[in-house]
């Protein structure tokens, strides 16, 4: 077996040649085939190598890691174990009735009494001028708003009905006695609805703080990553020369995880990293709240075997964690063919962040990937092109 060789030379090698042992033997069962081969494009114009060591000198400088990994800690207050995410799965509803939100809100109360954080109410089904005070009053009855994360997501043709809609929400936990500054969450929008400045100037002169986040800036998937990130650090820009620096306490930045799993995780920490380094250029001190998604599958397995898609879950799930995400949403999948129910389907995604964290104890370590030369390298050359491609965007 390859991997049996691999260790027996692995061992037998001195530190200095670990690499060139490696070469021998991945050679050797390449049958000739070039090592070069091996190299990995995984984003545009970006490739990395099968096998990193950490005597080599582009694995030297780990200051990067340790700022993550501090920011991380940082984002933990006042929650006593190194890492943490709110578990906010999807409720959706389709209705303003009555009794569709009394449903909803007795779901809401059963999965935050069931070990998740919190939740997204989705709402993108209905017009949402139409939500008012009753609406909220049946959807968040016995809901202790400050100290569980609600968001909520919304389809708007225009910014005023996000004003609007915060407005709404921000007056009703005022008067049910809660403290605005303590909500946590936040309200995901049309990717495309443009923020005017009358907006931004209400969400600054409201009294929701850096818990809660109206702004939601999505980072988009595709074959160029670094430049997804780019984009979005210009979106940054254009949001604080549109108001002031404090807007960056309200942006929730959205990620969709892929079933690349290296590529999720990279992706996440060059995002974070970059956005350290943007927060402190603008010398804020709030931390940066990325909310990652699991995404559906399309092909025949994810649409007919809800085994093969726990699986992907559970994965997707992982590989954002490991990224340090502030929040998960793992997205229930229910096969077309399966006669289980959707709630079944709901409550096996939810328990997803539940046993990775019950059960793996990933919450424990403030930074399992560190050490992954491989994992490093591919969030070193994300940062290194996206902050590229963001300097030739200033122009």
């Amino acid at each position: 077996m390859f991997t049996d060789n691999f260790e027996s030379q692995s061992n037998k090698a001195k530190s200095g040649s670990l690499k060139k042992q490696w070469l021998e033997t991945a050679t050797k069962f390449l049958k000739g085939k070039p090592y070069q081969e091996l190299d990995w494009e995984f984003s545009e114009g970006i490739s990395v190598e099968p096998y990193y060591t950490k005597d080599e000198k582009d694995n030297s400088d780990f200051s990067h890691l340790q700022i993550l990994q501090n920011n991380q800690i940082a984002l933990n207050d006042p929650v006593s174990v190194p890492r943490f995410w709110y578990n906010q799965p999807f409720v959706r509803i389709d209705s303003l009735e009555k009794e569709e939100l009394e449903k909803a809100n007795k779901e809401t109360r059963r999965i935050l009494m069931s070990g998740a954080e919190g939740v997204i109410f989705d709402l993108q089904s209905i017009a949402i001028n139409d939500f008012d005070e009753k609406s909220f009053e049946y959807l968040l009855f016995e809901v202790a708003l400050p100290y569980c994360a609600i968001s909520f997501q919304i389809d708007i043709k225009e910014d005023v009905s996000l004003r609007d809609f915060s407005k709404k929400y921000t007056d009703y936990a005022r008067d049910r006695g809660f403290d605005v500054t303590l909500l946590t969450g936040g309200i995901l929008h049309n990717k495309n609805v443009e923020l005017s400045k009358e907006t931004l100037a209400f969400i600054l002169d409201t009294d929701i703080k850096c818990r809660f986040h109206p702004i939601s800036l999505y980072v988009e998937n595709g074959k160029d990553d670094a430049q997804a990130i780019a984009d979005t650090l210009f979106k940054i820009k254009t949001l604080v020369d549109n108001s002031n620096k404090s807007i960056l306490q309200n942006i929730e930045f959205i990620i969709q995880a892929t079933d690349s799993f290296f590529v999720t995780v990279s992706k996440i920490r060059a995002l974070r990293w970059l956005l350290i380094q943007i927060y402190d250029l603008y010398e804020v001190s709030y931390n940066p709240y990325i909310h990652s998604m699991t995404s559906r599958g399309t092909d025949e397995k994810s649409l007919t075997d809800e085994n093969w898609n726990l699986i992907r879950n559970t994965t997707q799930a992982f590989s954002c964690i490991l990224g340090g995400t502030n929040v998960l949403t793992v997205v229930s999948h229910q096969a077309e063919s399966s006669e289980n129910t959707k709630a079944w389907a709901a409550r096996i995604a939810r328990n997803v962040s539940i046993m990775l964290r019950e059960e793996s104890f990933i919450d424990k370590n403030v930074d399992p990937i560190s050490g992954s030369y491989y994992s490093q390298q591919m969030t070193e050359k994300l940062i290194d092109s996206a902050w590229t491609k963001f300097q030739e965007m200033l122009g």
